[in-house]
């Protein structure tokens, strides 16, 4: 074999490997945020690619012989990128879930402010709880975790292999049950507070009928709900990081 068969066949590769990180990439929590250029996205998307194409070279195979072949290589490949993404996307859906309900106990639902990393208009809470999350990610180095489970995913999703599309979908379900469950004990201290000052305001307003409960209770139970927030905040994190990273090993390691 020539040095140029040498050079076709690792730049097909190098693109093969692309397909699936210029993907997730565009999914990844903090890199798909508006904020960040397409280009600086797809540059990080290139020079990982460039660092493990040696790590999982090997289990790669030779370069399609026809167009149609290597045009369905690619489709997998971006499907399965997709996917890797999508379930990234999920676990962090957790906090958004768990921001609505927060927002809902507290009374600050229809205080919105642009969240960066949903790129929309959202509750304030829901916003914060973003910020904060996707700065701990690059702190604690979760992150990392995340490059690591794609790499691992090459022994789990085998290039040129089928798409186990039954498991897939079982996996994402199972996942988004999880993330349910995940929500709910997230946003379980503000819930019970929620639910304890309904049943305070009712007593109250049976007791005086002439008193107008809610204008006089709301501004409290703002004050109290955010006081409440800020004393959970670093168990809340804290767990939902130990969340992320125990999916992550989970989900995309084989077993």
């Amino acid at each position: 074999m020539q040095l140029n068969d040498y050079l076709a066949i690792n730049v097909f590769h190098l693109f093969l490997i692309f397909a699936r990180m210029s993907v997730v990439f565009m999914l990844m929590p903090g890199v798909s945020a508006g904020y960040i250029p397409v280009r600086i996205r797809l540059i990080l998307a290139l020079m990982i690619t460039i660092l493990i194409l040696p790590i999982v070279q090997d289990t790669l195979p030779l370069q399609p012989d026809t167009p149609a072949e290597l045009v369905k290589l690619i489709v997998i490949e971006v499907i399965i990128g997709g996917f890797i993404g999508g379930l990234i996307q999920i676990l962090m859906a957790a906090l958004d879930m768990a921001g609505h309900m927060m927002s809902m106990a507290v009374g600050l639902m229809n205080a919105f402010v642009q969240d960066p990393v949903a790129e929309q208009q959202s509750a304030i809470i829901i916003g914060f709880l973003n910020l904060v999350a996707i700065a701990l990610i690059f702190i604690i180095g979760l992150h990392h975790v995340m490059i690591m489970a794609i790499v691992d995913s090459y022994s789990l999703f085998q290039v040129g292999a089928p798409l186990f599309s039954e498991d897939m979908l079982s996996m994402i379900v199972s996942l988004m049950v999880q993330t349910f469950h995940m929500a709910i004990r997230l946003a379980a201290p503000l819930v019970v507070f929620e639910m304890i000052f309904q049943v305070t305001s009712g007593i109250l307003s049976r007791l005086s009928p002439q008193l107008n409960v809610f204008f006089v209770v709301l501004p409290g139970k703002i004050m109290l709900g955010v006081a409440i927030l800020m004393i959970v905040i670093p168990t809340l994190m804290l767990t939902f990081m130990t969340y992320m990273d125990n999916s992550l090993h989970t989900l995309l390691t084989p077993r």
